[in-house]
């Protein structure tokens, strides 16, 4: 009896899945896989395209690269770097110091010569020329008050050139430049998750869920993992210059390290926004930390939680000194201000890519009337010497 009623075709059947594939969720996946093809796009836009490449306002950087096949090849990476490298504020900035004398030292002697030289110039050559010659120069000036009043005042104070004594005063004000240029990086991120992916066990999830329960969007504000890794590679080449040691300070296990450039791969679709805070190596650190000194300076980032998107602060009125708290440390000396104050600066050599574009055109508008006067006076002069 007990063999019969073990039979196969007496035992429970199985009961039938009741997952079905909706249209709704059909509508989603087809919205998601839109979505990631356009990102994936603009993803090779910005790695391949050269006109995105002069667009491209922040620094050029080695993570948070693509990994796949529109990863930039080598005589790719060279084209662009070259590219980055002649169309920078540094680069042009040449031409209105000694370059542009010696093009308007150039055209003054030219013009000199022929006007000088009666028997070598016709009659009808007497302003033709010179008109061109007044155009350049007009164009020139042009160009140079652009640049003054265009150029980035982080990037035009290093480009001065002035290292003397800077005093309280000068540092104090290297220090509010070098905060501006850290406020581009701040940013302000919208979080609207799946209510399914929250989970209820969590205080940060429950934060979000009310905010969405009628507050308004949540969000979450500071640097994101990106800028994160480009300051801390900024703090490392600080080190570096002035051979002074920078730690980390981190949560369990490790709670103090070396600081060595590096980056974060957050996890799924929460933003991962930070603030920064600069301290002293204490007394009772240092002896707990092996190689440590005592004022030696130390990094920490802070995790900043969601808030309401319309009430958090907007880039333009952030205050820097509670999001990058301690930045001061580094502008207590001249020789540390300034070290610090020149990378950060090498940020903006790309800030203002129109800005940039319309300074070329005046500078090559500028040269071009001056080879055609250059021009001009030759064609007046050759007929007269033969």
């Amino acid at each position: 009896m007990d063999s019969e009623e073990n039979t196969p075709s007496q035992s429970t059947p199985i009961p039938e899945s009741t997952f079905k594939v909706t249209s709704e969720m059909c509508e989603r996946l087809v919205r998601s896989e839109r979505k990631h093809r356009r990102r994936e796009r603009w993803i090779r836009r910005w790695e391949l395209n050269r006109f995105f490449w002069f667009l491209d306002e922040f620094p050029s950087q080695e993570i948070y690269r693509p990994f796949s096949d529109d990863r930039r090849n080598t005589r790719q990476e060279m084209a662009y770097h070259r590219l980055r490298q002649v169309t920078n504020w540094t680069y042009w900035s040449h031409m209105k110091s000694v370059t542009g004398l010696k093009f308007a030292a150039a055209g003054g002697l030219i013009s000199a010569f022929f006007q000088a030289a009666l028997g070598l110039r016709p009659a009808q050559a007497a302003s033709e020329p010179l008109g061109w010659l007044l155009i350049a120069a007009l164009l020139y000036v042009m160009a140079v008050l652009w640049f003054e009043f265009r150029c980035p005042n982080l990037l035009k104070r290093v480009l001065n050139k002035d290292e003397g004594y800077l005093g309280i005063e000068g540092r104090r004000w290297l220090l509010a430049l070098v905060e501006d240029e850290l406020r581009r990086w701040w940013a302000v991120t919208p979080y609207w998750p799946n209510v399914r992916d929250l989970d209820p066990d969590s205080s940060a999830d429950q934060t979000v869920l009310g905010i969405m329960g009628g507050y308004g969007v949540p969000a979450f504000s500071g640097f994101s993992v990106q800028a994160c890794a480009h300051i801390e590679k900024a703090l490392y080449e600080y080190a570096l210059v002035t051979s002074a040691t920078i730690w980390r300070r981190d949560d369990f296990p490790t709670r103090f390290a070396r600081l060595s450039p590096g980056y974060i791969i957050p996890s799924g679709r929460r933003p991962l926004m930070h603030r920064l805070h600069i301290s002293r190596l204490s007394d009772l650190d240092a002896n707990d930390v092996e190689g440590a000194k005592e004022g030696e300076l130390v990094l920490r980032w802070f995790k900043s939680s969601v808030g309401i998107q319309h009430t958090l602060r907007k880039p333009k009125n952030v205050d820097m000194r509670w999001e990058a708290e301690g930045l001061a440390r580094l502008f207590e000396r001249d020789e540390s201000a300034l070290a610090f104050t020149k990378i950060i600066a090498s940020w903006q050599n790309t800030m203002r890519p129109w800005s940039r574009l319309l300074l070329m055109l005046l500078f090559l508008a500028s040269a071009g009337s001056f080879c055609w006067f250059v021009y001009l006076q030759v064609r007046f002069m050759i007929p007269t010497l033969m």
